[in-house]
Order: structure tokens, then sequence, then C-alpha cells
């Protein structure tokens, strides 16, 4: 057992594009046609697109067998690895890797997929690289006896299919969560009020960029608030000085709200949950709810809801970098149910947030497990401990984080 070229034990080429002024090479087609978007999942078999047999020949595109590995080669999915299980044809930017009979497709997919960060810094191209054939010809892979490679392709998969399942589950929490109050809220007759009237204050934080220091207190942007949580771990830092002078016109405090306002990230609102003191840029708004009409947690949940997110999506300004000025914050319209049917859906929020949480943190474990087992099958690691690896005890682990859960 050694580690070959892939030029040495694959056949590699590519596909091609039919004119596309050429209708007659599309309309009714019947052959398959992949491009590199596609290649988005491992077992490549719902293919949108199709060409013709006038296309196919008229063309550099060729067919390709079941079990082709292909791989972007260049453009926004760069690197990205599918296998194909049905013949289809390609365009020119996907690779089109055949094995030999030596070598199994699953384990030549998730040995690829294992170093798709090393095939694009090798890539040719300033901003955007290309992986070329040849890059990929010199690519060495490591070449068990099939058994093996086997047996590896099918604990990858296990694993890879736990960690799909977890993140299902989350979806499956997010998704019962604004339905449920799209039932209990929306179109229900309760009254609606302007998001301003609901606020002892709304306002943005600091519109000159600070001085960072290296630590000191800490400087929140929209880069900091994410997955529904202030996250401190790398935020920026500024002087007490600057503190002080920042935070007397937007000072956050336990049960404030913070939302996005600007970038690609805009329309995100977590409750500050911490007294530790900190200080917000402009990118970001503080929200004070009035605690006599709506409660932190109904109001978080209630601005994230996909109702108030077309708010804000038809309230935004700037052609380059999507800003939402604090009038138009100020003007969403929020359900107004009473404060007990508040407290009812936060208690169920609470709920929900606390097994979300857990299910995140099962994720990350199962994919640095995933990682592990990838890291010791592709160093051959595995096959110097193959009895230990027989057992598959790293997999029934991984199921383990999953029942506790």
């Amino acid at each position: 057992m050694k580690f070959e070229r892939l030029g040495n034990i694959t056949t590699i080429t590519s596909g091609g594009t039919p004119l596309t002024s050429k209708r007659e090479y599309y309309d009714n087609g019947t052959i398959p046609w992949v491009k590199t978007g596609d290649l988005k999942v491992k077992h490549l078999s719902e293919i949108p697109d199709s060409i013709t047999q006038l296309g196919l020949e008229n063309s550099s595109a060729k067919i390709f067998p079941v079990n082709t590995v292909l791989v972007a080669m260049y453009g926004a999915t760069i690197g990205a690895c599918s296998i194909l299980k049905k013949q289809a044809a390609t365009n020119q930017a996907c690779a089109a890797i055949l094995p030999n009979e030596n070598l199994i497709a699953d384990y030549l997919f998730f040995y690829l997929s294992s170093i798709k960060q090393e095939l694009i810094s090798k890539g040719i191209g300033g901003g955007q690289p290309n992986i070329s054939a040849t890059i990929l010809k010199n690519t060495k892979i490591l070449v068990p006896p099939l058994e093996l490679q086997i047996h590896i392709a099918n604990i990858l998969t296990k694993a890879e299919n736990l960690i799909q399942q977890r993140k299902q589950s989350i979806a499956l929490l997010d998704a019962f969560l604004k339905s449920t109050f799209s039932e209990m809220f929306i179109e229900k007759g309760f009254p609606y009020q302007k998001l301003g009237d609901l606020s002892n204050k709304i306002t943005d934080g600091e519109h000159q960029k600070p001085v960072y220091r290296d630590s000191g207190m800490p400087f929140i942007s929209v880069t900091n608030i994410t997955n529904g949580f202030l996250d401190f771990n790398n935020c920026k830092y500024v002087s007490e000085e600057d503190f002080n002078k920042f935070t007397r016109r937007c000072k956050p405090e336990l049960g404030d709200i913070v939302y996005t306002k600007v970038g690609a990230t805009y329309g995100r609102a977590v409750i500050v949950d911490t007294e530790n003191p900190f200080c917000l840029y402009v990118s970001v708004a503080l929200i004070k709810p009035k605690s006599d009409l709506i409660i932190s947690k109904f109001l978080q949940y209630a601005i994230n809801h996909p109702f108030v997110k077309r708010q804000a999506d038809k309230s935004i300004k700037g052609a380059g970098v999507p800003d939402l000025h604090l009038i138009e914050i100020k003007s969403f319209k929020i359900p107004v149910p009473p404060i007990e049917l508040q407290n009812q859906f936060a208690h169920i929020v609470t709920k929900t947030e606390t097994l979300k949480q857990q299910y995140q943190e099962s994720l990350q474990q199962l994919e640095q497990l995933f990682g592990s087992l990838s890291q010791q099958a592709f160093k051959g690691e595995l096959v110097k401990n193959y009895d230990v690896f027989q057992e598959e005890s790293l997999l029934i682990a991984a199921e383990q984080v999953v029942e506790y859960k």
C-alpha cells in the first residue's frame, strides 16, 4: 500500500458546452448536462439541465458513466465534488475522474473532499483560482486494498449521515418556532404597534471608527451577532475613556435588544444576556423595550420572524452596502398580544433554544469526529490500527453523542 499519483490510477478529463445560441442543442434535450453549481450533493442523480444528441455531437461535451467523480475546477463552487449516479455529460468547468479497478468512487470522493482547501491553494489565477487537470493528476492519494477502501467509505458515510440528521433536527426546530409564532400571533386579530412605540429608546452605536486596543472594553459590530447570540470571542476592544464616551448615548443593558442594521447580515436581533459592559458600532442598533408592553424574549423572536424581516427588506437603503436607517426600524409593525401570551411563547422559545443549543453542541462534536476519521483514514493511520478501526469505536462514540442529546 502506497501513495499514488491520481493521474496513474484514474482517467481525468472534462466536458464542454454546446453553443448557447443554437437552441436545437438544448430544447427538448434528453442527455443530462452537469454544471459546477450542481455539485452540491455526494450522489448526483437529480440534474436539472440537459442537452440534445445534436448538441453533444457538435461540442466537446461527452457522456460519463455512473460512478464518475466530478470536481468543480473553477467558479463559485471550486473544489466541490459529486459522484454521478446516472450517465451524464458535463460542461468544461467540471473535471471528470474515472477511477480504475483499484480505486472506488466513494473513497475517492471523501479523499478529494478532505483536501479541498489544499487543491484550491494550488490553483492558478488571482482572485478566483482554477484547479487544472494537471494539478489533479499530480495529486497523491493513499490507495489501500479495496476491502479497506470500502470499509473507510462506509464509516465516513455513516458519520456524514449522522451530521446531516443533526442539521435537519436543528432546521426542524427553527421551522417549529416560526410556525408556532405564525399560528399564535400573525393575523389573529392582535393589535399591531410600531416598534418605536414599544421601545423606550432606539438608537445605534458609535459612528466614528475608534482606535482599537489589544485589550480593554469590548466593542461589538455586526460580525459579533450570529446564530442568535452575542459572540465576544473575536470582538474588538477600545479604551475605557472611549467606552465611557460611546455609552453616553448608546448603553446596552441586560434585557435590551441589539439588532444588525448594516451589511449582508442586516436584520438579526439578539437579547443582551450579560451584565458585562460593552459598546456598539454604528452597524448595530440598540432597542430598549417597554417592559410593560412587550417582553424582550418575545420581541427578539418577533423581530427575527420573516414577517418583520420582510419589512426590513423593503426598507433597506444603500446601493452597495445594505443599510437600515433608524427611522425605518422604528416603523416596523409588531403584533402585540397580551403579556400572558407573550410569556407563554417565550417559554416555548426558551425550551426550544435549549434543545437547539444541545443539538448544535453535538453537531460540533460530530463534525470534529468526522474530521478526525478523515484525517486518520487518509494518512494511513487507520491502516496501522485496522483491528481497532474494524470495531468502529469512533462511530459508536458518534452515535452515542446523538443519543444522549
